[in-house]
């Protein structure tokens, strides 16, 4: 062997093993997942049903990965502030974010800047639950279904006004979506929150808006509000009777809002097979199945990491046309 190949082999060689050394960390700390305690950031206030799921989730985990999961809720910008920190943390496993249809599909439309980037930021884990949105009216208002809203709002093109929990989130887009399909005139009155939007229409202040179905079913029970068609892939056994958008005849609408774990970009991928792994248990316990049921959340079939990085681009894909159509552009 010559020279030069002696020395090139042994640079190899030295090469070789610093690759080596800089991955054993990695793999071992992998290996021994988790050795401390482990935050999941959630982009909502405590109390609502998204809320409830998280800390479900963390019960569930804690006891199964045998370590605290603690909730932490980051609130703000639609979910930006929450995925903006989790983005910065390192790609351990040992911090999480709850992501959504908000912060992973629509906020890189409805924004000017974002403190991250949903694709180059992050990794998915796994799709935890979906939870469709119902669209509701005022008893009053003509409305009793979808034909309804169509023809009045035709009739009078500008003179519907629905609520919705803020400009550029799901309750306002799912309303707008409708309006394209149809190619109706509506007028978008935002509330600071759904709480509100929804006694706005049952006030009469406004005509109808899209609810949580956990909320408005339960003001459609009490007659205050008529609900109209269900915004996800079947129908609620909280509201057996009313159709789906899809059965409603708006065929192209994309499935509920979803509910998933995401972890910073880089995280080893043997830390995201045992968050998934720990993660499957969740609807395996019949007390959980139960717990979600009150919230009507369901399990998806489909719901892996690849799963989830599907639906955010079949959703960008949707929703990103009509907010840019709309001129939405938060600050």
């Amino acid at each position: 062997m010559t020279l030069n190949r002696r020395g090139a082999m042994t640079r190899l060689s030295a090469l070789v093993c610093a690759s080596a050394a800089v991955l054993l960390p990695t793999l071992s700390s992998a290996q021994d997942y988790p050795k401390r305690p482990i935050t999941a950031v959630v982009p909502v206030a405590a109390g609502g049903a998204f809320d409830a799921l998280a800390r479900a989730w963390a019960d569930q985990v804690s006891k199964s990965i045998g370590v605290p999961v603690v909730v932490d809720n980051k609130t703000g910008a639609n979910g930006s502030v929450a995925a903006g920190f989790v983005a910065k943390q390192p790609a351990d496993g040992y911090t999480l974010l709850f992501g959504s249809t908000s912060n992973m599909s629509l906020n890189p439309f409805s924004y000017k800047s974002l403190p991250y980037n949903p694709t180059r930021d992050f990794d998915p884990v796994l799709m935890l639950a979906t939870s469709s949105q119902v669209l509701v009216a005022n008893p009053n208002s003509g409305i009793k279904s979808l034909d309804d809203l169509v023809r009045l709002a035709k009739a009078k093109p500008g003179g519907l006004n629905f609520g919705s929990a803020g400009k550029g989130n799901s309750t306002h887009l799912n309303v707008e979506f409708i309006a394209q399909h149809f190619g109706l005139d509506l007028t978008h009155v935002p509330y600071r929150g759904a709480a509100p939007a929804l006694m706005g229409v049952m006030a009469g202040d406004t005509q109808f808006m899209s609810d949580a179905i956990v909320t408005a079913s339960a003001q459609a029970k009490l007659g205050k509000v008529v609900p109209i068609v269900v915004f996800g892939a079947r129908r609620s056994p909280a509201l057996p009777d009313v159709p789906t958008i899809h059965e409603a005849g708006v065929k192209d609408f994309p499935i509920g809002g979803w509910y998933g774990l995401m972890a910073p970009k880089g995280t080893p991928k043997a830390v995201i097979e045992r968050l998934n792994a720990e993660t499957r248990k969740f609807w395996a316990d019949p007390a959980v199945k139960a717990r979600m049921d009150m919230l009507y959340m369901e399990p998806l079939e489909d719901n892996g990491p690849e799963a989830v990085a599907r639906m955010m681009q079949r959703e960008a894909a949707v929703w990103g046309p009509i907010i840019n159509k709309l001129g939405i552009q938060n600050e």
